[in-house]
């Protein structure tokens, strides 16, 4: 049996993000708490292949959903370690991000099993399309409901610095 000395184990913040304005919410959130316990962030999206039949032809095919998520979290990587650097504080999170096809709650079970370090899922609430559904919406239930992790849910508001 191997043992894992967590005393030395970074922490990590692992944000789910759309990359919608509620997203950017929760990641701005997630690093300000990341900078006040010196937790890491890593930024997740998980997008899906439509099936779009045998006949049908698409403009999409997985090499552009995944180079799209890509370079979407590259630019929030970006954007989040520009806030990070005209933050006074002195610890100063690293800031990665992964990206994978499929459900976003089996996604997440796989990252949390494979990463040791990460503490908590934060993602934003309140997307709806222009409108609130019940119970937050069907990415946040499902995450709720299956990943076995603290999930912490921004609302979609502006929120005091800590």
């Amino acid at each position: 049996m191997e043992t894992i000395n967590q005393t030395n184990l970074v922490k990590s913040l692992l944000i789910l993000t759309d990359f919608s304005q509620s997203a950017k919410n929760a990641a701005n959130y997630a690093m300000n708490l990341a900078i006040r316990i010196k937790a890491d962030l890593v930024l997740f999206n998980a997008y899906s292949i439509p099936d779009v039949g045998y006949n049908s032809w698409t403009t999409r095919t997985d090499g552009n959903l995944s180079k799209e998520s890509v370079d979407k979290l590259g630019e929030e990587t970006i954007r989040l370690q520009d806030l990070i650097s005209n933050n006074p504080r002195t610890f100063v999170p690293k800031c990665g991000f992964l990206s994978m096809e499929g459900g976003i709650a089996d996604n997440v079970n796989e990252i949390l099993e494979d990463r040791k370090d990460l503490i908590m899922v934060i993602m934003g609430g309140g997307k709806g399309n222009g409108r609130e559904d019940m119970l937050f919406g069907l990415e946040i239930t499902e995450i709720l409901i299956n990943v076995k992790c603290p999930t912490l849910i921004i609302p979609n508001c502006q929120y005091p610095e800590f």
